[in-house]
């Protein structure tokens, strides 16, 4: 009835403890609600690589059967130690998004740092700041002699270079998911472009990739048209975070999230559920300005 054979969904994190950078912000998705997932998702659909949905992507054209494809974002270690292992074994390809400044553990995203003061100090105001104020959490970090880099060391939250040397060679993909992780629609537009197609640049050719890719940071509510049309040319494919939609931009693909108190079959069933509401009023549809 949707029309829509291609399901993406996404994650950040599959573990069976929510380290303390993420406590605060979301729950980690359980390795066995993780299994159960992929377990709804091979009955159902078929899964494919990135460069097959590249491909579906440029031809325009819908494949026979209904199709996956998993992305990650945030380029967590424990794609590495938990994720990975299970879709070699069940032959599942995916693509891993990763902010360039934090490959090796160099850097700490400003939200999951506010996370581990907020554990650490209850200061669950911390929560509240945006990329706008973000200097108050170091600020604050360093009235409490708090050294991040010594909790970067110490949990090594972030895939390594060598690690996602080791993914390739499995044949997962990776793509770029901003230098550092900031939100959008509050930067400038020249910002937003930078942010872009430099971190594509540095995987592309730090990885020696034939292929180039990026997920927004957080969202991509509010990204313009005339942004799209100034890195259609240095992309393939952009992913967004809004579910089961069409998009104005043909190359700017829309996920499904999956970190939710629910099984995969309700989030998707829900997802296609919500198209087909949402098209009786027009709302299926992303219009870009």
């Amino acid at each position: 009835m949707t029309g829509q054979k291609v399901v993406l969904p996404f994650y950040h994190i599959v573990s069976d403890e929510t380290p303390n950078h993420i406590y605060h912000l979301y729950e980690a998705r359980s390795i066995e609600e993780f299994k159960s997932d992929l377990e709804f998702l091979l009955k159902n659909y078929q899964p494919i690589s990135l460069q097959e949905l590249i491909e579906l992507n440029k031809t325009g054209r819908q494949p026979k059967q209904n199709v996956f494809h998993l992305t990650f974002d945030d380029g967590l270690k424990e794609f590495y130690t938990v994720v990975a292992p299970i879709l070699k074994e069940k032959k599942i390809p995916a693509t891993v998004f990763i902010n360039t400044d934090f490959i090796d553990n160099e850097d700490l995203f400003y939200r999951y740092k506010a996370s581990v003061l907020t554990e650490k100090y209850a200061a669950k105001g911390l929560l509240e700041v945006n990329s706008e104020n973000l200097n108050l959490i170091d600020e604050f970090a360093e009235i409490m002699n708090y050294d991040f880099y010594e909790y970067l060391n110490e949990e090594q939250p972030y895939l390594t270079f060598h690690q996602i040397q080791e993914l390739i060679k499995d044949g997962f993909t990776i793509g770029a998911h901003s230098k550092n992780h900031p939100l959008y629609n509050r930067l400038s537009i020249d910002e937003q472009i930078s942010q872009t197609l430099e971190s594509i640049d540095f995987i592309v050719q730090k990885f020696n990739l034939n292929y180039k890719v990026f997920s927004f940071p957080f969202t991509d509510d509010g990204i313009s048209k005339d942004f799209f049309s100034k890195i259609e040319s240095k992309v393939d494919l952009t992913f967004g975070t809004a579910g089961l939609k069409k998009d104005s931009i043909p190359f700017n693909l829309q996920r499904i999230p999956m970190e939710k108190n629910q099984t995969a079959k309700e989030i998707i069933k829900g997802q296609y559920f919500y198209y087909l509401l949402k098209r009786c009023f027009g709302q299926n549809e992303i219009k870009r300005k």
